[in-house]
């Protein structure tokens, strides 16, 4: 019964605490909507169902622990009472009455303890419960695994069974309407998820069959959001690479190449500047920027760019594009955008529209057709 309670409890503290969290990290968007006073009344009913939830397994708990301390003192007062009425008919002496009376009283005492401990017992069956589900639970693609193929090395060869085939060094992008399917494809090939139909094949092997780790560590992938986290600058770039194996020249030369050097040094503690929490202390761009360092300081034979320029002015832009094309001319380089300024030296450019691919081309010949692109 407490075990049930304790769970209803959790749940309603779960949902007042996701929506503070989200408040929190939303702050500025909550505070530019002026949705302050909207938001903590949310929380305030979000508490108030809590509470709800919450009274009747406290009320319980408290009940149960007052009985289990009750208890002892009753059958106290129940051996005192019962024992005297023994000793003044004369059938029981006093030693054989203090006897049976430390017996029950040692015995009550270590009932009452063990009941006043329900409550807890009841959190801790319902917290076991939870780990042994989330032990017991064998996602299909888990990153804990051993099995699969190493690959040593990786010439960067990706092919969509049945849809296209990328050579390794190729520069690819993918271009469509929202929702047709680009950034799927760029999931997919970083085995988020698996393909329901068909195969994705890296080099001619079927990726499903490759160890995950090994697999991912060919792979760089800057997203549309910038994701930054407490530290500084240096401690961002180095993120998801061994520090000691990477030199300060690889590393100079990423930031070079992702035009973040200059305005860095131009900070007062330069790469040792902290970003605060989410990179919160930089502009967009800037963060962006320190993502696509921290991808090309791990030298990937395929690199994946998910509206990775959408966050940059003109300027930063085209310092960036620019060391993207040379990036690009070393590994196998897979680009979703919208700018034209973006794509326009793809190898190939594939048009897609709800999910199949209706055009394929360079930049020249795609204009030249005069179609969806």
């Amino acid at each position: 019964m407490l075990s049930l309670f304790a769970i209803a409890s959790r749940t309603a503290y779960e949902l007042s605490a996701s929506l503070a969290l989200e408040a929190i990290s939303s702050i500025r968007t909550v505070t530019s909507l002026s949705l302050s006073s909207t938001i903590l009344s949310r929380f305030s009913d979000s508490l108030a169902m809590q509470q709800k939830t919450s009274l009747p397994s406290i009320l319980k708990s408290s009940c149960l622990y007052a009985l289990s301390q009750s208890l002892i003192y009753w059958c106290l007062a129940l051996g005192f009472w019962y024992g005297s009425q023994l000793i003044a008919n004369g059938k029981y002496n006093m030693l054989q009455f203090y006897i049976v009376f430390m017996a029950i009283t040692y015995g009550v005492q270590s009932a009452g303890a063990f009941f006043a401990f329900a409550p807890d017992i009841g959190k801790a069956k319902q917290a076991a419960q939870e780990l042994k589900t989330l032990f017991c639970r064998t996602p299909e693609i888990d990153i804990w695994s051993s099995s699969g193929t190493l690959l040593e090395t990786v010439q960067g060869e990706v092919e969509f069974e049945n849809v296209s085939f990328i050579k390794a060094g190729e520069y690819i992008a993918l271009v469509g309407s929202s929702g047709c399917g680009k950034s799927t494809a760029i999931s997919l090939l970083e085995r988020f998820y698996d393909p329901t139909t068909g195969r994705i094949l890296l080099d001619g092997t079927d990726i499903k069959d490759v160890n995950i780790n090994n697999y991912r560590s060919h792979i760089a992938l800057v997203g549309q959001e910038p994701t930054l986290y407490q530290g500084t600058i240096r401690e961002n770039v180095m993120f998801g690479v061994v520090e000691n194996e990477i030199s300060e020249s690889t590393f100079l030369k990423a930031c070079h190449d992702a035009a973040i050097h200059d305005f860095v040094m131009s900070l007062p503690d330069g790469y040792n500047t902290k970003v605060g929490s989410k990179g919160v202390l930089l502009s967009g761009g800037q963060r962006q920027r320190i993502t696509i360092a921290r991808a090309l300081i791990r030298q990937p034979r395929i690199l994946l760019l998910d509206e990775a320029t959408s966050a940059l002015d003109s300027t930063s832009e085209e310092s960036v594009q620019n060391a993207l094309d040379s990036a690009a001319k070393v590994r196998t380089t897979i680009v979703v955008a919208q700018r034209l300024s973006t794509i326009k030296n793809a190898d190939k450019i594939y048009v897609l529209d709800k999910g199949r691919v209706v055009e394929e081309g360079t930049n020249l010949e795609l204009l030249a057709l005069k179609g969806r692109y």
